[in-house]
């Protein structure tokens, strides 16, 4: 009996932004309408025209866009975008380990280096695979000898893809990346938010033990082996799809959320001098 090796990833998208026109900086050197008081000549002459805010989509989409940041009225031009954080491939020791008469069990994680897909953006992580033996049954149908080891073997890895035409310095749709705090800081990229995912997914590693081996022993019932081997099977799907649906609760389904996105198909607008 096995338990195939799929990958179990999240999704990005690439943002909207707004540029700021110059003329929208006003003569104290706020952000601010010409036509204000904060926006206007001030003392003296002052000539200007009267251009609007291009709006530049990232990818381009012919949706009303979503919500824009909020800029006080008396804060500067907004800054650039910060740069993307670079992921760092490194290993994350082991996750699990077995070595017994009945189970050969090394399980390791590691981040490793972004990739190319061949459409889109996800950060994603491997399952690797596992094995269970057949076994054999004395006069009383109680099991007496396993036909080999329960094996499992291999390697959660982490990492981030990029499609043609998605870039890490492009901004955020959705989630990290568009909260209030995100849009402070300038930190409101793709690769920001793929990284949160990156972080998430190290962290619940970290935090959450990998679930236990089926229970192997001589004497079991056939029914009580397949009903370990079921019990493990079901309670690692339930990490993995657990270990996801924490990161699209740190990572997406704040500031704009991705659930707004996907009802929506609007962006989060990010104002960019």
């Amino acid at each position: 009996m096995s338990n195939a090796p799929k990958n179990c990833g999240v999704q990005g998208q690439g943002g909207t932004v707004k540029t700021q026109d110059p003329d929208y900086v006003g003569w104290l050197g706020q952000v601010a309408h010409p036509d204000s008081p904060a926006g206007g000549g001030g003392p003296g002459g002052f000539l200007r025209s009267s251009s609007p805010i291009t709006e530049t989509p990232f990818p381009a989409s012919d949706k009303t866009p979503g919500p824009v940041q909020f800029i006080p009225a008396d804060s500067d031009t907004p800054l650039p975008p910060n740069a993307p954080p670079a992921t760092n491939p490194r290993s994350l020791g082991k996750q699990k380990e077995e070595s017994s008469e009945f189970k050969d069990v090394l399980i390791e994680a590691k981040v490793i280096a972004d990739g190319k897909a061949t459409a889109g953006v996800e950060t994603s992580f491997s399952r690797p695979a596992s094995k269970s033996p057949g076994y054999s049954t004395d006069k009383e149908g109680k099991i007496d000898g396993f036909k080999g080891k329960f094996k499992w073997k291999g390697t959660i890895e982490i990492q981030t893809v990029y499609g043609p035409g998605m870039e890490a310095t492009m901004v955020s749709c959705y989630g990290r990346g568009t909260t209030d705090d995100d849009v402070r800081n300038r930190d409101i990229t793709l690769g920001f938010h793929e990284h949160q995912h990156q972080v998430d997914f190290v962290n619940y590693l970290s935090n959450n033990s990998l679930p236990e081996t089926p229970e192997m022993k001589i004497g079991m019932t056939p029914e009580e082996y397949d009903a370990e081997t079921e019990r493990f099977k079901e309670e690692l799907a339930n990490y993995f799809d657990a270990m996801k649906a924490d990161s699209v609760t740190n990572t997406d389904e704040v500031g704009h959320h991705k659930s707004t996105w996907e009802s929506t198909q609007e962006c989060y607008v990010h104002l960019l001098p």
